[in-house]
């Protein structure tokens, strides 16, 4: 199964290489959601959904998808009004997000950068928001290089500004991806960096998402089941390390 055949190369997703393999060889979200298309877009309805809720009205904010890939959820935040810039490593996926978002309405543009350079190419503070989904854990091999990731964002940011990671906080061989560190240690290294940390909360129940991502069920088993997952998630905060992905807000402070 090629979910396993990635979980043993899992350091490869470290690399922009295997971004661009991937969005050269493989087609719809499974070039960067999961491998199994129903399970793929009930995951990327609910991370919709989470950021609508999450991140309020967007009209005419200035915001940066770092990580965009294909431009998934770049897209998301244009048509939600937003004056989005997406920045990938993978100069194949910033091709083919170009090529995907010509029809979308709204101010959109895309640029490779590699975040765990330290930098990004914007002014200090240009953005209003600035977003990972899915990013930080497997571009960032160990807690220095997401010190220096999250240092990147934060100049970024405006002060008063929000800095958002949905992203896989994971310590266990299992589960974890290239970055393998706790919730404390990625708050830590946000505070380290330069931010303050204000909420979070989980999105993907572990048992659901380990059942479907890679599975080619059916949309009328995969869509009910992972819903009752998201509403035991919201609805008991127990649940919460259970979570595949955290939904962490940060503000950099104003001076």
């Amino acid at each position: 199964m090629q979910v396993l055949e990635d979980r043993r190369n899992r350091q490869a997703m470290a690399h922009a290489a295997y971004w661009d393999e991937r969005a050269r060889t493989r087609s719809g979200l499974a070039r960067s959601v999961w491998h199994a298309e129903a399970f793929s877009q009930a995951w990327d309805r609910r991370q919709r959904a989470l950021l609508r809720r999450e991140l309020g009205p967007l009209d005419g904010l200035r915001v940066a998808d770092v990580g965009c890939g294909t431009g998934r959820i770049s897209r998301f935040l244009a048509e939600e009004g937003a004056r989005v810039v997406g920045y990938d490593f993978s100069p194949a996926t910033v091709e083919i997000a170009y090529g995907e978002s010509v029809s979308i309405r709204g101010e959109l543009s895309f640029e490779v950068a590699d975040v765990t350079s330290g930098l990004l190419p914007c002014a200090p503070g240009f953005f209003d928001l600035v977003l990972t989904v899915g990013c930080l854990a497997v571009a960032c091999r160990d807690l220095p290089t997401l010190w220096c990731c999250l240092g990147a964002l934060a100049r970024a940011t405006r002060p008063g500004g929000r800095v958002v990671l949905l992203e896989p906080i994971h310590r266990t061989p299992l589960v974890g991806r290239v970055l393998r560190a706790s919730m404390d240690d990625w708050v830590r290294e946000a505070k380290a960096a330069g931010l303050e940390f204000v909420s979070s909360r989980g999105m993907g129940l572990l048992p659901v998402r380990l059942l479907f991502s890679s599975l080619d069920a059916p949309s009328w088993l995969v869509d009910p089941t992972f819903a009752a997952g998201e509403r035991l998630l919201d609805g008991f905060s127990g649940l919460i390390p259970s979570a595949d992905y955290r939904l962490l807000l940060f503000r950099r402070p104003v001076a």
